[in-house]
């Protein structure tokens, strides 16, 4: 074996070796990827929760007050395009609210702060809240859709 293609397996060694130690402090993951719903609302109605990952089902949950819905997948850089997006509704004053929500793209920023490893979603009366890893707060990103059916 030359010394060139020595040279190049360590280097390649020691890449992957440096990048499965970053963490979400350092802006980059690398591992396994969590998205959890948690039904926050305020009126403590029940959540029903229909997820897809890309374009498989997940199935329809229905979540009581402070139940969550957890999912979980390897999200190692953007070699495979990894999207959940949910449909979610509650009774609200006697109405149903219903929505369709984006939660994880790894090809687009959904939320204003990037999740790392954990993508915690609150579902509140007003809409969803996204919880930021670096500062260990909850944050409003999306509104409930306008109206009623």
């Amino acid at each position: 074996m030359t010394s060139f293609k020595l040279s190049l397996k360590i280097l390649a060694i020691f890449l992957v070796a440096l990048l499965a130690r970053f963490e979400p402090s350092s802006g980059l993951y690398i591992g396994r990827r969590h998205v959890n719903i948690v039904n926050k609302l305020e009126n403590h109605e029940t959540l029903t929760v229909r997820c897809w990952q890309n374009s498989d089902d997940m199935g329809t949950r229905n979540l009581k007050y402070n139940e969550e819905l957890k999912s979980a997948f390897a999200d190692v850089f953007s070699f495979q395009h990894v999207n959940i997006e949910c449909d979610m509704e509650f009774e609200d004053g006697g109405r149903r609210r219903r929505g369709h929500f984006l939660l994880y793209d790894s090809s687009i920023d959904v939320r204003t702060r990037e999740c790392y490893k954990w993508c915690n979603w609150a579902v509140g009366t007003y809409g969803l809240y996204a919880y930021d890893e670096i500062d260990r707060k909850w944050d409003y990103e999306i509104p409930w859709p306008s109206h009623f059916l």
